[in-house]
């Protein structure tokens, strides 16, 4: 018997009905002489550090760095079942066929169950970027020996193991010193979540202590023989009045200039004209899709990711969690098939299916290509999944379309001994952007060098120099996925613009949103901003953890290990040497950073604590007196208390007592009154005339 296990039922479901002959059972299918299973994406974890040593349970910092000797994996909650299902298959099966996701995860996934269960037969790789049909058959009769991918099983093991020990770890550290700071709760620390939240708050402290500048601009209208064209002063770098980045501050010398040059003869000293052209843009990966779908339908990176899986599991579109852009040259034959099912609109009718992008390179494909349409013909697709299978398709059906032609001018003058420059283009050929945005017309007048021009009008307009831009979901995915544009050193800018970002297609997604759950960011209707616990921890972590350099070195080393220029134990035994450099600098501080609430008695921290007496709910304490300081949780706050009234005070009549009584209003009668002593034994007293009266008792 051969047996498939896929990564997810839908996969499964795919591979089955390309065998044929499917017949379904409880958590597996037969298909004649094969056996298609499924897992539930991982049906194992890593297991708890109490797992390895009971004593590793209670979150002590003396016990850090936790290092396991012996690696352990352990069944997830609900899968025991299907753990199961798979054990009685696997005890039956000649041949095992690894169909996990085309990624390094999937291949792990399906790797970690066999290792689990022992197997060590026969097994091979079937391959599926794409569910529909034809891909499914074309993967079926090509399957690969799966030892071929081991290292692309190692570099998943790595990173697992690797985010393990920096999580554990450093969230371990940093939670105890949030509770001796009096927070509660988890505060988490991750390799890719922490640098990710340390561009935000790097960010949104850019755009808070950004101070707004005026800068002017002198703008020139001038004459020629062919017609009037508008030009902008160009300012040289001996000229005063300027700031760093070379805009004329001194807004006195710009009217000056302005004045200078207005209604005086000029000469051309260059006149350039360019044909340029400008290729349709490739078809998207997972980042790019989730960048353009923020900005146009302002859909969330998870949302993206969510219905690009759901249309891929429908056989509408490839494999989702592709970090590439471009399409393999065997496939360009399949293109006429999927234009042709699709030609509904006038940019998939006017394509031409014998034009040749230049996404078409079989050299630039990695492990996936491009996100593109199988041709299948969708029916009925909600809202979000239309949308975003249009652009998928649309952007496919570009690269059948000739490129965008214009001839693009640069003409620069000098009047009145300044110089002044204008640019513009003139469309040509429209060619794929008659389906898109229209670019802007610029066009000038044909002039030569050494021709004559008159100023004929000049102003000065004041601007404002701008802060950068808040972070999308989808600018934040750009940035994760090319973190070498901010980074100053020359070097790692470098090695990083060659290598990955920070985290992968199939996890960028998902960091954003655990930095949500955390508390860390919030969205501010399209923007993402970082919290005030978001802001206290990054000043609190250690710098090798939030430098996005040190993540993407890590990935490029877990891209080594896939392709075999790097060894597993090398990259593991940096990773254990490394933690204490992560956690001592955390375990150690003790100054400010996290601000914790204080008791309103000492200032020292509150500790919010559950109620013995009641599941859910809490309350907030400080023990550092004799009478211990107890107030009410809401929402997570301890309540404020209340200033005492000024109550009226009268002495106490009882024998020997120098305390004072307090007067009380009833909250069974209103209007009615009593009095209470300090000395909680002596009797409560009725009110006469605004005096103690009668003694009735406690």
């Amino acid at each position: 018997m051969r047996l498939f296990i896929a990564e997810k039922p839908s996969l499964g479901r795919a591979i089955a009905e390309g065998l044929g002959n499917g017949k379904k059972h409880e958590g597996y299918i037969t298909c004649g002489d094969d056996t298609v299973t499924w897992c539930f994406g991982h049906l194992l974890e890593l297991a708890n550090p109490d797992d390895y040593n009971p004593e590793w349970k209670k979150w002590d910092a003396k016990a850090l760095p936790i290092i396991p000797e012996q690696w352990m994996l352990k069944p997830r909650k609900g899968v025991s079942k299907q753990l199961n299902v798979i054990k009685k298959l696997l005890k039956k099966a000649d041949v095992v066929v690894n169909a996990g996701d085309p990624d390094r995860e999937g291949q792990l996934l399906i790797d970690e169950v066999l290792e689990h269960f022992g197997y060590a037969g026969n097994t091979q790789r079937i391959w599926l970027a794409s569910l529909d049909e034809k891909s499914v058959a074309a993967a079926l009769s090509s399957l690969k020996d799966n030892r071929d991918y081991a290292t692309l099983s190692q570099a998943a093991l790595a990173r697992s193991r690797a985010d393990w020990l920096t999580g554990i770890n450093a969230t371990r550290a940093m939670t105890l010193l949030g509770r001796s700071k009096g927070m509660q709760g988890v505060l988490s620390l991750g390799r890719v979540q922490t640098p990710t939240l340390n561009l935000i708050v790097t960010r949104d402290r850019t755009i808070a202590n950004f101070k707004s500048q005026k800068y002017a601009v002198v703008q020139a209208t001038l004459n020629h023989a062919e017609g009037s064209f508008k030009a902008q002063l160009q300012p040289s770098e001996d000229m005063t009045g300027l700031d760093e980045e070379g805009r004329l501050i001194d807004t006195a010398k710009a009217k000056t200039i302005a004045a200078e040059a207005k209604e005086q003869q000029g000469t051309i000293i260059e006149a350039t004209a360019q044909k340029k052209t400008v290729h349709p843009p490739l078809p998207h990966c997972l980042s790019s899709l989730q960048k353009t779908a923020s900005a146009k339908f302002g859909m969330s990176a998870k949302e993206v990711l969510d219905i690009a899986q759901r249309l891929y599991e429908k056989k509408l579109t490839t494999y989702p969690r592709s970090d590439c852009r471009y399409l393999p040259e065997e496939q360009f034959d399949d293109a006429g098939r999927i234009l042709q099912a699709l030609s509904s609109t006038p940019v998939f009718e006017e394509a031409n299916p014998e034009l040749k992008s230049k996404a078409w390179n079989t050299k630039k494909v990695t492990a996936h290509h491009g996100i593109i349409p199988t041709g299948q013909v969708p029916a009925d697709l909600p809202d979000g999944e239309a949308k975003l299978f249009e652009l998928i398709s649309t952007t496919y059906a570009l690269q059948f379309h000739l490129p965008r032609t214009y001839e693009a001018k640069k003409i620069i003058a000098e009047i009145a001994d300044y110089t002044w420059a204008t640019t513009g283009q003139t469309t040509l050929d429209a060619g794929w952007t008659k389906f898109d945005k229209q670019p802007e017309e610029q066009p000038l007048p044909a002039v030569q060098k050494d021709d004559e021009v008159s100023c004929v009008e000049s102003k000065v307009d004041l601007k404002q120099t701008k802060p950068p831009a808040k972070f999308t979901e989808g600018t934040l995915i750009a940035a994760m996925a090319s973190i070498h544009r901010f980074i100053d050193d020359a070097e790692a800018k470098k090695t990083l613009k060659e290598n990955e970002g920070i985290g992968t297609e199939a996890t960028r997604a998902g960091i954003i949103e655990t930095l949500k759950q955390r508390g860390y960011i919030k969205a501010d209707k399209k923007n993402l901003i970082s919290t005030d616990l978001g802001r206290n921890i990054i000043a609190l972590t250690p710098e090798q953890l939030k430098d996005p350099i040190t993540t993407a070195l890590w990935e490029s080393r877990l891209s080594a290990i896939a392709d075999g220029s790097e060894q597993f134990d090398t990259f593991m035994a940096d990773q254990a040497h490394l933690l204490p450099v992560i956690i001592t600098p955390i375990t150690e501080s003790a100054g400010a950073g996290l601000q914790g609430h204080p008791c309103p008695e000492c200032g020292k921290g509150l500790r919010r604590l559950p109620s013995k007496k009641e599941k859910g709910k809490f309350f907030w304490a400080c023990f550092e007196h004799d009478k211990p300081v107890f107030l009410p949780d809401e929402k997570g706050k301890p309540r404020t208390r209340k200033p005492k009234a000024n109550l009226p005070e009268a002495p106490c009549p009882e024998e020997d007592c120098d305390k004072m009584m307090r007067r009380f209003e009833s909250k069974k009668k209103k209007g009615k009154f009593f009095w209470v002593c300090a000395d909680k034994e002596h009797p409560l007293r009725s009110d006469d005339d605004g005096k103690p009266g009668v003694a009735f008792g406690r």
